[in-house]
């Protein structure tokens, strides 16, 4: 299509300057009297010439602009379809994996009816785990859901000290391979949707212990930062490559490749954390931790009634 817009322009630059040249032989010669004359005959040439360059150059700029927003168009096609692809993927396995344990712990406590009590109690243990984990997961997905689609936020003041001391406290530990510690000063409150605003906190743990080696040392620092609260989530596990710190805000986007990955996991946590902050009027940045590892910081602006 570009050539055949160049081979066109190309023609038609040619032929004014046949029918210029014509004209300006027939004028010197003297053969037709109704020709315009020298002067008259030249600006028509390069009325058309211009006419000519400038209806080319438009037409090539709007083909590259099509032409732009076309590849720009089957790009984020391709996109949406390797998300989607990852999506799939991930969630199969994060379905399966918990119900097959689950389906073999209530065969062998069926099949094996005499085991023993602490026998009993570990595999139902694992069990219990299994399901918290398949239930977070459904979680994940229907916050992700109602967050997008017209969830209610009911803000309230929210002391914080209280409020993620006991996140901390109870968090589901799984196994003794990690420790948080806290810090927040007692007078720091904030307006939030507790319902949301406790999702975002586990979440957020929930990331930094997982992409970190075992045992993992988790940081929860509150600050207060002149009209905001700070809150720092530091983590010394693998970190996020500078190329992919605002792709992991989207939904279902997990870095590598889902078929080779050891993690587990939806790709929503970042994303489900990214909203919650948005509606919350605040903002979310990921930044090194040097040597190692990561640091989620988070403003929210400081309830000002005392």
């Amino acid at each position: 299509m570009v050539l055949a817009l160049a081979w066109w322009a190309l023609l038609l630059y040619n032929k004014n300057e046949d029918i210029y040249t014509y004209q300006k032989m027939l004028l010197g010669e003297q053969i037709v009297e109704a020709l315009p004359d020298q002067e008259t005959l030249r600006s028509k040439y390069l009325r058309q010439k211009y006419m000519i360059i400038g209806e080319g150059l438009s037409f090539a700029l709007s083909l590259i602009i099509g032409i732009g927003i076309i590849y720009r168009a089957i790009k984020d096609e391709f996109k949406v379809a390797q998300l989607k692809n990852n999506f799939l993927l991930s969630i199969t396995h994060e379905l399966k994996t918990p119900i097959s344990s689950i389906k073999m712990v209530l065969q062998t406590l069926i099949n094996k009816p005499g085991l023993e009590d602490n026998k009993k109690h570990l595999i139902s243990n694992n069990a219990l785990q299994e399901s918290n984990r398949l239930e977070s997961m459904v979680n994940k997905l229907l916050l992700s859901s109602k967050i997008e689609d017209q969830y209610q936020y009911n803000f309230e003041p929210v002391e914080l000290y209280p409020f993620v001391s006991q996140i901390v406290q109870f968090y589901p530990k799984g196994s003794i391979d990690h420790k948080i510690n806290f810090s927040c000063p007692t007078d720091l409150i904030v307006d939030v949707d507790q319902e949301t605003f406790r999702s975002l906190l586990l979440n957020l743990i929930e990331n930094a212990i997982k992409y970190s080696s075992p045992p993992a040392t988790i940081s929860i620092e509150l600050t207060k930062e002149k009209e905001c609260v700070l809150i720092n989530v530091i983590d010394k596990g693998i970190g996020i490559n500078h190329s992919e710190k605002e792709k992991v805000i989207g939904k279902f986007y997990r870095i590598g490749n889902e078929e080779f990955r050891s993690t587990t996991g939806s790709g929503l946590g970042l994303f489900i954390v990214h909203s919650i902050v948005q509606s919350h009027t605040g903002s979310i940045e990921i930044k090194d931790n040097l040597p190692k590892g990561t640091i989620i910081s988070i403003r929210l602006p400081l309830n000002q009634k005392k």
